[in-house]
């Protein structure tokens, strides 16, 4: 498969809804996993999605898996925590300091 900056694409072991594909090719291009999903969606609903995905399920290797307890995650993309956290701050549920404070903890800031 193609490599680009040292990175393969592959297939994710740890952000997978079926078969890996979408978050796979979101963490290859540095996009966030559901908008890849949207695409495939609004794909399959115009005809060539599913025949796409089932192609790229058979043809892209399947990723490494994180190690158990590892906290790795590529550089350049929040975590799924973060994520949450920056949800949870937009509806008002948490405050601007305790957003800040988890932030800083997920992503190993001082």
């Amino acid at each position: 498969m193609a490599v680009v900056d040292g990175r393969q694409l592959t297939r994710s072991e740890t952000d997978k809804r079926i078969a890996g594909v979408c978050g796979g090719l979101a963490d290859y291009f540095d996009v966030d996993p559901i908008l890849v999903r949207v695409i495939f969606v609004i794909a399959a609903l115009m005809g060539p999605g599913i025949l796409v995905y089932g192609v790229l399920w058979l043809v892209m290797p399947r990723g490494a898996a994180a190690p158990a307890g590892s906290a790795a995650r590529p550089s350049g993309r929040r975590s799924s925590a973060v994520r949450i956290a920056e949800e949870r701050y937009a509806m008002g549920e948490i405050s601007a300091e305790e957003f800040t404070r988890i932030r800083a903890d997920l992503m190993g800031e001082p």
